[in-house]
């Protein structure tokens, strides 16, 4: 399998959850355990809730690529990265399992408790690389698992424009000014969106708002 030795100053800080957009999850386990592959992940779930772990979490994984987030970058440095089966969005995206969401909340809440990782560094593959990735997608709710990323974000009467609410989500400061719009749709997934657009409304923005600061 592929991994690296984690550097002395990067700490694990951030969980980040992916589906494995792959036709089964024989071939997503293959691919994930193939020296050749390039790629590689700390834990899979499969759609009856069997949970592999295929590396230590110590160790570094190769499973975020190029990535940002809030003031960081190449999130592999820092983070634990989840595999959902799911065929994705190229191969029959459908709803993820009752089972999926039950074993992903007890392993959410191993990795809480023996890394210390805030709600709020539970993170999704399409925030940290907006540009390139959609998962785990629209069909992903977060609720199921018990985390609230943004409870931590104090209400306020200010007006804040789009730059604003995107980086109060986190995105990197680059995503925001050369990849917006994959940035406003990777918002929209975390809202449960059908419909997925660039396209900015007065109901999104309040909906942004509202994800955000209540």
């Amino acid at each position: 399998m592929n991994y690296n030795f984690r550097k002395k100053n990067k700490i694990v800080k951030y969980v980040v959850i992916h589906y494995t957009g792959m036709k089964s999850l024989k071939l997503a386990y293959q691919k994930l355990s193939d020296k050749n592959s390039n790629v590689s992940i700390h834990y899979l779930v499969s759609r009856n809730g069997k949970i592999f772990n295929l590396i230590c979490p110590r160790l570094k994984a190769w499973h975020a690529g190029v990535s940002m987030w809030k003031n960081n970058i190449n999130i592999n440095d820092y983070s634990i990265g989840i595999e959902l089966e799911n065929n994705g969005h190229y191969h029959g995206y459908s709803k993820f399992t009752q089972k999926q969401y039950f074993s992903l909340k007890k392993l959410i809440n191993f990795l809480k408790n023996n890394y210390y990782i805030p709600d709020q560094n539970f993170i999704f593959h399409s925030d940290i690389s907006p540009n390139r990735k959609k998962d785990p997608g629209e069909k992903f709710f977060i609720n199921k698992i018990g985390i609230n990323r943004f409870k931590n974000l104090k209400k306020s009467k200010n007006l804040y424009n789009i730059n604003d609410l995107l980086n109060f989500y986190g995105f990197h400061k680059y995503y925001i000014k050369y990849h917006k719009k994959y940035c406003i749709m990777a918002v929209k997934r975390s809202l449960n969106y059908k419909k997925i657009s660039p396209n900015i409304s007065k109901k999104f923005l309040n909906n942004f708002y509202n994800l955000l600061f209540t």
